[in-house]
């Protein structure tokens, strides 16, 4: 069988679906290969313009596997073996997934092919200004020690709407992964947490956006990319300020110990989040 070109999944957490888009790009421009993808509807604008077949997850996918995200596939590794015996029947003759391809953890086939780029917007945004708070929360036992706590996001929202009342605070997240926070009543305060992913909105919203703060995670690190001023709170200050931030965008970060997220110095935190703003505008 001929080789048409080489073939990749998406369905571990999204942001190895950053580092993945961005390998699909450098082998768009350096490699004479067509490019293939299956991943959910709401990744697919990540790869628009980069693979020439993007396909969806089948259905039956999410009945037969229902680990947890983590790096290029699931959790437990030991799904990990068949994720690849799964996909690989899915795509077109001809279109194989590189043997360094084996949805785990593991960056080092990356190197330095990749090429990373701001996503295109998908329609124009002018009116506003908004600053983007996404609180990450994830349940599951391998990660929920990474969560703050909601009081901290729901203490950060009040400041921020009072600080910068000509601005609109707005959470965006999933509900599955994010603290839906919908008691704040505040004339300029609007809960974004959504049932159903929609990162295409996300990435839009950066246009108008003058700031975004969040837990290191993928949302932020889309926001640095796409060029907003970023203030992360995690325990790997480097690699997101300086390694993972490929724009070189204004970034502010704040330290915790990795296994101490539920006991943040919330006002040291909150008021050094207020002054990288303030320093934004």
């Amino acid at each position: 069988m001929r080789t048409a070109g080489a073939a990749f999944v998406d369905i571990g957490e999204l942001g190895w679906s950053l580092y993945l888009s961005a390998h699909l790009r450098w082998l768009k421009k350096t490699a004479a290969i067509s490019l293939a993808v299956i991943t959910s509807p709401d990744r697919q604008c990540l790869y628009r313009d980069i693979a020439d077949i993007t396909l969806d997850v089948p259905a039956d996918f999410y009945k037969n596997f229902n680990g947890e995200q983590s790096g290029f596939g699931l959790w437990p590794i030991r799904l990990r073996k068949y994720l690849k015996l799964y996909f690989k029947r899915l795509f077109p003759d001809g279109y194989l997934i590189p043997d360094y391809f084996n949805f785990d953890c593991n960056r080092k086939f990356l190197s330095n092919k990749v090429i990373y780029e701001p996503y295109k917007y998908s329609t124009k945004l002018e009116n506003g200004k908004t600053i983007l708070v996404l609180p990450r929360c994830r349940n599951h036992a391998t990660f929920r020690s990474r969560n703050l706590p909601i009081e901290f996001y729901e203490k950060l929202i009040n400041n921020l709407c009072d600080e910068f009342p000509d601005c609109k605070i707005k959470t965006m997240g999933l509900n599955s992964s994010s603290y839906d926070i919908g008691k704040i009543k505040k004339e300029n305060y609007e809960n974004g947490i959504k049932e159903s992913a929609d990162l295409q909105r996300f990435i839009d919203e950066c246009q108008i956006a003058i700031a975004a703060v969040g837990s290191q995670s993928a949302p932020p690190k889309i926001a640095l990319l796409q060029g907003i001023p970023t203030f992360m709170i995690g325990h790997e200050k480097t690699r997101h300020v300086q390694i993972d931030n490929w724009m070189n965008t204004k970034a502010g970060f704040f330290k915790v110990d990795e296994k101490a997220y539920a006991y943040i110095l919330v006002k040291d935190c909150i008021s050094q989040i207020i002054d990288f703003i303030r320093g934004s505008i």
